[in-house]
């Protein structure tokens, strides 16, 4: 019989890191660490779109493309601004069908990290 190995990633631990990495490259990289952060800040922001659709927009990407430090960050950033599992779920199911069989292995990391996030938030 073989035995599965659960996913057991403390998906805060990752994101601490991940912004820990972050905040030394910014500040190693200047004009354009500063202007990638801009670009973010202005390209999350409220429009025609909401602030939580762009945030979906981009974990679904971030899925398609198998970015983990971009799943975890885009994760709490929808649930900061308001999504729900379900609209995390379909976000999941769109970066499926753009990113095909390898987007199940990577939106079943998001959904972890969903249920991580939001069940701390029910604390």
């Amino acid at each position: 019989m073989i035995e599965r190995k659960i996913d057991m990633t403390d998906y805060q631990q990752e994101l601490n890191e991940v912004m820990a990495n972050n905040q030394q490259l910014f500040a190693s990289t200047g004009a354009t660490g500063q202007a990638f952060l801009g670009v973010h800040e202005e390209a999350i922001k409220a429009g025609a779109l909401d602030s939580k659709t762009k945030a979906l927009e981009a974990l679904g990407i971030a899925v398609a493309i198998r970015c983990e430090g971009c799943i975890v960050q885009h994760v709490k950033g929808a649930i900061k601004l308001g999504a729900t599992r379900d609209e995390i779920v379909e976000t999941i199911n769109v970066a499926i069908m753009m990113g095909g069989g390898p987007s199940t292995v990577y939106g079943g990391k998001a959904l972890a990290c969903a249920d991580q996030f939001l069940a701390g938030a029910a604390k």
